[in-house]
């Protein structure tokens, strides 16, 4: 009996602890998740993220490089100019000043070598953040005995005729840009001048002959 009564309240005491046991047991089945896959990222989204930024950086490469699609002939059957032995032009005057006589640009600028001038002006006034200009609006100037240069050529491009208009006539040109046209040998560069009085811009690009650019410089610097 005593033994008994010795090994029942031992019996409890196993019992017992069996109990806390499988108790413990039970909770460790409903552990919470862990909070590091709370937080995961969803891989579609990352994923969708990713394709927005690359989007988004193709859609500023192609603005960046929007001049450049016109894509210009780099020649063609006719010469650039259509001068007389005098190197001047054949056609009417038809606006001077004291300084400069101007004359339309067809029947002196070929076609072509105007589309490239046109898609070069471009590609500068596009790196200084001003509007593209068209082959409508464009003016040849001739320097006159009384220029600093006597009979140089320049094309002048505007972005509308209005544009030319007012600053050929009415002398206002906010916004100025100008080809050169430099003799070299038998070859002529292009020296191109770009100016906006609002932002006091003033910048300046030459192409050789063989098209290399040669930037913030005139070509009458380049060797």
């Amino acid at each position: 009996m005593r033994i008994q009564k010795f090994y029942f309240p031992f019996l409890l005491l196993l019992v017992s602890a069996l109990l806390a046991c499988s108790e413990d047991k039970v909770e460790s089945k409903f552990k919470p998740i862990p909070l590091r896959n709370a937080q995961t990222k969803n891989p579609t989204a990352e994923s969708t993220d990713k394709k927005e930024d690359v989007a988004t950086d193709k859609n500023d490469e192609s603005q960046a490089l929007k001049s450049l699609k016109a894509r210009p002939p780099t020649s063609g059957k006719e010469p650039m100019l259509i001068l007389g032995k005098d190197k001047r032009p054949l056609t009417e005057l038809v606006h001077t000043n004291p300084k400069l006589d101007y004359y339309e640009c067809k029947g002196i600028v070929a076609d072509w070598f105007l589309e490239l001038l046109v898609s070069e002006t471009n590609y500068f006034s596009e790196l200084v953040e001003l509007p593209f200009v068209n082959v409508n609006a464009c003016i040849v100037s001739v320097g006159s005995t009384k220029s600093l240069m006597p009979g140089r050529i320049s094309v002048n491009l505007f972005t509308t005729t209005q544009e030319l208009k007012n600053c050929i006539k009415g002398n206002i040109c906010p916004v100025f840009r100008s080809i050169n046209l430099v003799e070299k040998g038998q070859a002529l560069r292009r020296s191109y001048f770009i100016s906006d009085m609002s932002r006091k811009l003033v910048n300046q690009n030459c192409v050789t002959e063989k098209g290399k650019l040669h930037k913030d410089i005139s070509c009458y610097e380049v060797e």
